[in-house]
């Protein structure tokens, strides 16, 4: 399935968590942009062969990086102080401007994870080390690899439980829960429109889906 199609599901995951929940007005807007985001989180594996498909998901990765770069220039503004904000702004500024002009797809997804990496550490935000952790890792895995399974979508949820817990804003890890599982149901091969499928029990079970 086409990146447009999963922003826009992941979305409207997220409002209609938000709506669940009952969230004031920015909450909604916050859970909104984290249910398109999680959505397009699973295809951080996408390999960069030069095709129509894959740079389709560069485009839609670029538009991820730069909703990261959006929340985190905000979450560096408002929570943050002193150079760790600066850093985080930095940071932020380069999620949003310099993937376009990094030609390799896997070094620009390995350069964000390093960057959020950093970024985490300078300023105490374990979700964000948990989160470069697992943008760096998914630029070694094979596309509908570790990411379009369980244990991944295991490992991006509980990464998003330390953002709610950090924020103590409720929703938050069930809209990415809701926008991450989202995107694999999407993608299995039962649907008319996918070719390949999901392998939804990696590392224990090679079957796709």
């Amino acid at each position: 399935m086409k990146g447009t199609s999963h922003a826009i599901v992941g979305a409207g995951a997220g409002l209609g968590v938000a709506v669940w929940q009952e969230a004031a007005p920015a909450a909604t807007g916050l859970l909104i942009l984290l249910g398109s985001v999680s959505s397009l989180a699973p295809d951080l594996d996408t390999n960069g062969k030069l095709s129509n498909r894959i740079s389709l998901h560069r485009k839609w990765l670029w538009f991820a990086l730069a909703c990261l770069g959006v929340l985190l220039g905000t979450y560096s503004l408002i929570i943050l102080s002193g150079i760790v904000r600066i850093l985080g702004v930095g940071a932020a500024l380069l999620l949003i401007l310099l993937p376009r002009y990094l030609i390799n797809q896997r070094f620009m997804v390995l350069l964000s994870g390093i960057t959020l990496i950093g970024t985490g550490w300078l300023g105490n935000e374990y979700w964000l080390i948990l989160f470069g952790l697992f943008t760096a890792g998914a630029s070694f895995v094979p596309h509908r690899g570790p990411t379009h399974s369980l244990a991944g979508a295991a490992v991006f949820i509980f990464i998003a439980y330390q953002l709610e817990n950090r924020m103590a804003i409720s929703g938050i890890a069930m809209a990415c829960a809701v926008g991450y599982i989202s995107h694999l149901i999407l993608d299995m091969k039962c649907l008319p429109f996918n070719k390949k499928g999901v392998k939804w029990f990696l590392p224990l079970y090679n079957r796709e889906f």
